[in-house]
């Protein structure tokens, strides 16, 4: 994938400068953690959004996961929060996803990988030390106009979510 423009902002397997990346293609903060690992024959990519591809006051989600494998691409924006402010990822996502053009210009350059008529999925998903009831969820959805792929429960002393099992 031809990122070039955002180099500084994608997590390495040594010598990352942004706090968020915990390796390669592992993003963290304060316990929580998730985590994309590719099958063979794929690629993935984890960028840090926030403080890096973003880095105004505007609304933000955390990091984004580029993955691309068996003819399929996806683009999956990660929002990394704690149980009281699980509204406000959706919020986040749903901003970043319909209003940044950084995102939309991430996702081109996934789909350019793909040639032409290249198609990438988007997902949302939130990462959490706290719990969402499915009616919560769909609330959610509907109010800030978003599908969340998936909110995953994470903390310190629990294994590492990983994003592969839902692609």
């Amino acid at each position: 994938m031809n990122l070039s423009d955002y180099q500084d902002c994608v997590c390495r397997r040594m010598g990352n400068t942004q706090a968020l990346c915990r390796g390669e293609l592992t993003l963290g903060e304060q316990g929580k953690q998730v985590r994309l690992t590719p099958k063979t024959g794929e690629q993935a990519v984890a960028v840090v959004l926030d403080g890096c591809v973003l880095c105004d006051n505007q609304l933000k989600c955390d990091g984004l996961f580029l993955w691309q494998g068996n003819q399929r691409q996806a683009a999956l924006l990660v929002e990394l929060k704690g149980a009281g402010d699980i509204p406000h990822a959706f919020e986040q996502l749903a901003y970043v996803q319909q209003q940044r053009p950084e995102y939309r210009a991430l996702v081109e350059c996934l789909r350019a990988e793909a040639g032409a008529g290249g198609r990438a999925m988007e997902k949302a998903v939130v990462i959490t030390n706290g719990m969402l009831s499915k009616p919560d969820q769909e609330r959610l959805e509907d109010h800030y106009d978003i599908r969340v792929m998936a909110v995953l429960h994470c903390e310190a002393s629990s294994p590492i979510p990983e994003l592969r099992d839902h692609l």
